[in-house]
């Protein structure tokens, strides 16, 4: 990494509510709460030394499909599909190009990504 920059802060992810959302990403993926705004539209969710930012918006172009920006690593990717499977996450098939990923989806359909290399 350059002199300049120490690493990547927060990867923002929109929410249409923030409680149910923190919620979600701390009883199905693990994260743990972290700072929040003093009017709530923002929280953070971290995991080990990386973390997420949820954000309010009723923007319905922050929902259009997109390519996932960021990844999860995991271990295991089989591990991780049954895992979301259990907690009835939309969940895509796993593939395996030079490392095994699947893409998942949070409950305001954000698509998000875990890979095994």
């Amino acid at each position: 990494m350059s002199n300049l920059f120490k690493r990547i802060d927060t990867v923002f992810v929109p929410t249409r509510n923030v409680e149910q959302a923190l919620d979600w990403y701390v009883t199905v993926l693990g994260g743990s709460p972290g700072w929040r705004s003093e009017k709530g539209e923002y929280q953070s969710v971290t995991f080990s030394d990386t973390s997420i930012t949820l954000f309010l918006t009723h923007d319905v172009n922050e929902y259009l499909p997109r390519h996932c920006a960021f990844n999860f690593y995991v271990p295991s990717a089989e591990t991780a599909y049954d895992h979301f499977v259990s907690h009835g996450v939309k969940v895509e098939e796993i593939s395996e190009y030079g490392a095994k990923y699947f893409a998942f989806y949070d409950r305001d359909g954000n698509r998000l990504e875990v890979c095994e290399y």
